[in-house]
C-alpha cells in the first residue's frame, strides 16, 4: 500500500508525491476503464469479442474506487488505525491474554522474429483509444508503458486494499473475543465486574465508531465489487464454453476466476466472522451474573451493551456484507452468463 500511497501514514508532512499518487491512480483507472468501454460499445454485435472486454471493465472501474475511497478518507482510516492499534495493544498486554503484462511484448518479438507483416503492435488490455492506429510510434510506446505501470497499480493496490481490510476485521474480531473473555472468566467478583463492564462500554463504543469508519470506506469499494464480480465471472464462463480458445488460456481463466470468486469469498466471509463475534459478545454480557446482586447501575451498563445491535457491516445501506452475498453473486453471474448464452444463438441463428 506505501507504493501506491494509499497507506495512511501517521507523518502528516509526507511528501507531495505521496499524498497526492491515489489521484493518479484514480485518473489512471479511468482512463482505461473508459478506455476499455469504448472497445466494448464497439463490439456490442460480437459477444464473444465483448466478453473478452468485460472481464477487465469491471477491475479497472474497482481499482479507480479503491483509491479514491482511501484517498478521502485518509484521515478517518488513521483513526481507524489508532484506535484498533491502541485496543488490540491493551489486550496483547495483559498476562492472561497470552497462552499477464508480458504477452504481447512476447507477440511482437514473435512476429519480428518470423517476420511476419504486416506487423500487429497491441496493446496488454482489451481498450480503444482513438490515437492508437496499431503503428509503433513514440505514442504508442507511451500507451504502452502507461498500461504497464498502471498493471503494477492494479496489484499494488487490489492486495493492499484487500488485505487491510482483511486485518482490519481481524483486530475488531480479536477485540471482541477478548472482551467474551473477561465477561464468561474474569468476572468473579462484584467490583471486577463492574470495571469489566465498563470498561467493555468503553471499548464499544469505539468499536462502533470502527466499523462507520469501514462502511464509509469499503462501503463503495464492496458494492463495485458486487458488480465487478458478476461481470468478470459471467465473462470469464462464457469465454471458456462458448468460444473456441487454448488449453492455455482456458487455464489462465480458471485462474482469473477462482481469484475474483475468493476475492468476493474473503470480503463476504470477514463480513459474516464480524457478525457472529459480536454476537458471541452479546450473549456474554448476558451470561456474565450481572443480576446476583441487584446493582442498578451495573444493571444499566449490561442494558446499554444489550440493546446495541450486532455489529454488521453495510455496503452503502443496500447489502449487509456476509456469505449471503457470495451465494448472490454465484447466482447473479451464472443467470448473466444464460442471458449472453441466448443473446449469442440468437446472433448465430440471424
Amino acid at each position: 500500500m506505501l507504493c501506491a500511497g494509499l497507506w495512511p501514514v501517521e507523518n502528516t508532512e509526507s511528501s507531495y508525491f505521496y499524498r497526492h499518487l491515489p489521484i493518479l491512480i484514480v485518473l489512471s483507472g479511468t482512463f482505461m476503464f473508459f478506455g476499455t468501454l469504448k472497445f466494448c460499445l464497439e463490439n456490442l454485435d460480437n459477444i464473444k469479442v465483448l466478453t473478452k472486454g468485460l472481464s477487465p471493465l469491471g477491475s479497472f472501474l474497482l481499482v479507480a474506487v479503491k483509491a479514491l475511497m482511501f484517498f478521502l478518507y485518509r484521515e478517518q482510516l488513521r483513526e481507524l488505525n489508532l484506535n484498533l492499534e491502541s485496543m488490540f495493544e491493551e489486550m496483547l498486554e495483559k498476562t492472561h491474554y497470552r497462552p499477464v503484462v508480458l504477452s504481447p511484448l512476447l507477440l511482437i518479438v514473435y512476429q519480428i522474429i518470423k517476420n511476419i507483416s504486416p506487423k500487429h503492435y497491441v496493446l496488454p488490455y482489451p481498450a480503444t483509444f482513438s490515437w492508437i492506429d496499431g503503428t509503433p510510434n513514440i505514442v504508442y510506446q507511451a500507451q504502452f508503458l502507461f498500461e504497464i505501470i498502471f498493471g503494477w497499480f492494479v496489484v499494488s493496490v487490489t492486495s493492499g486494499v484487500d488485505t487491510i481490510y482483511g486485518f482490519y476485521i481481524f483486530q475488531m474480531s480479536g477485540i471482541l473475543r477478548a472482551m467474551c473473555f473477561e465477561c464468561e472468566e474474569l468476572g468473579k467478583s462484584s467490583k471486577e465486574l463492574d470495571v469489566i463492564l465498563r470498561n467493555c462500554i468503553k471499548r464499544q463504543i469505539l468499536l462502533l465508531r470502527c466499523r462507520d469508519i469501514i462502511q464509509n470506506v469499503y462501503g463503495p469499494v464492496v458494492l463495485c465489487l458486487i458488480l465487478s464480480s458478476v461481470i468478470v465471472l459471467c465473462a470469464l464462463i462464457f469465454q471458456m464454453f462458448q468460444t473456441e480458445i487454448s488449453i492455455g488460456k482456458t487455464v489462465l481463466f480458471l485462474i482469473y476466476g477462482i481469484m475474483k470468486m475468493t476475492q468476493a469469498f474473503m470480503y463476504s466471509w470477514y463480513g459474516s466472522i464480524l457478525a457472529v463475534e459480536s454476537e458471541a459478545f452479546r450473549r456474554s454480557v448476558y451470561c456474565c451474573g450481572w443480576y446476583q446482586d441487584g446493582d442498578v447501575e451495573r444493571m444499566k451498563d449490561v442494558l446499554f451493551m444489550l440493546v446495541q445491535k450486532p455489529i454488521v457491516l453495510t455496503a452503502c445501506q443496500l447489502f449487509s456484507i456476509s456469505l449471503d452475498l457470495f451465494v448472490k453473486i454465484l447466482n447473479t453471474s451464472l443467470s448473466y452468463y444464460f442471458l449472453l448464452q441466448t443473446f449469442d444463438e440468437n446472433n448465430d441463428e440471424s
